[in-house]
């Protein structure tokens, strides 16, 4: 990219995220967490640092809809990415570069040098299938030691931008949005390839349900915020097979 077009393409970047802020000025949002830091859109107060995971149709809800806070994102380091970083950092967020295929261990240390930031990542990119969740997400949370808090989102009236293997989804003005960090849980940082599978369709089912709650919050059903919280239930298989592995050793 010459140094012209590069200058044109961060003004694009610029005058989009513009656009964007203003739009979402217009949204209505409700969100809702279980535990105070375990989100991106609170100023942490503890030392623990999570990981977020979001669709990848749902970046411009996840980076736009509230402020964030201490939040690097996971950007895949194909050629793509590099604009996805540009437009990160205008956005706030630290762009750490990696993906499960392509500079997962290289994120992981990067991470670690970052102590005091969360992470976010698209579990299904950077080129799909789309809401296919990888195993990208579920080694670096272990390896870096952060929780993972599986996400929910929801809009009342959005556009579907259709790309080359998802949708992007982007509210219409004045409309409803609703977001929710659910229940963390933490990986153990030597989970095994059979480990890591199974938080893998754990976090998959858990996004699904709290996309749907999020729905029905939307519709105007109360009750569905009092399904949201799921600590002391035993929601997700692996934990369960984590608990017996710690207790045989």
């Amino acid at each position: 990219m010459t140094r012209i077009k590069h200058w044109m393409y961060l003004g694009l970047i610029l005058a989009g995220t513009a656009v964007l802020r203003v739009l979402f000025r217009t949204v209505r949002v409700q969100h809702y967490r279980i535990e105070p830091d375990a989100t991106p859109y609170s100023r942490p107060e503890g030392s623990v640092r999570y990981a977020f995971p979001f669709w990848h149709d749902q970046i411009a809800l996840a980076i736009f809809s509230l402020r964030t806070w201490n939040l690097s994102g996971l950007i895949s380091r194909h050629r793509d990415g590099g604009y996805v970083a540009d437009a990160a950092r205008i956005a706030g967020i630290r762009p750490v570069r990696g993906s499960s295929s392509r500079g997962g261990a290289m994120a992981v240390a990067e991470l670690l040098r970052l102590p005091t930031l969360h992470f976010a990542m698209t579990p299904d990119g950077p080129r799909g299938p789309r809401r296919k969740l990888k195993d990208g997400v579920v080694f670096i949370a272990s390896r870096s030691g952060r929780p993972l808090v599986p996400s929910g989102m929801a809009c009342s009236n959005a556009w579907e931008i259709r790309g080359s293997w998802t949708t992007l989804t982007i509210p219409k003005p004045f409309s409803r949005t609703v977001l929710i960090a659910g229940t963390p849980v933490s990986i153990p940082q030597d989970a095994e390839r059979e480990e890591i599978a199974a938080y893998m369709e754990c976090l998959a089912e858990e996004m699904q349900r709290l996309e749907k709650l999020a729905e029905r919050i939307l519709a105007g059903d109360a009750a569905a915020v009092s399904e949201i919280d799921r600590s002391g239930e035993q929601t997700w298989a692996a934990v369960d097979r984590n608990a017996d592995r710690q207790a045989a050793a």
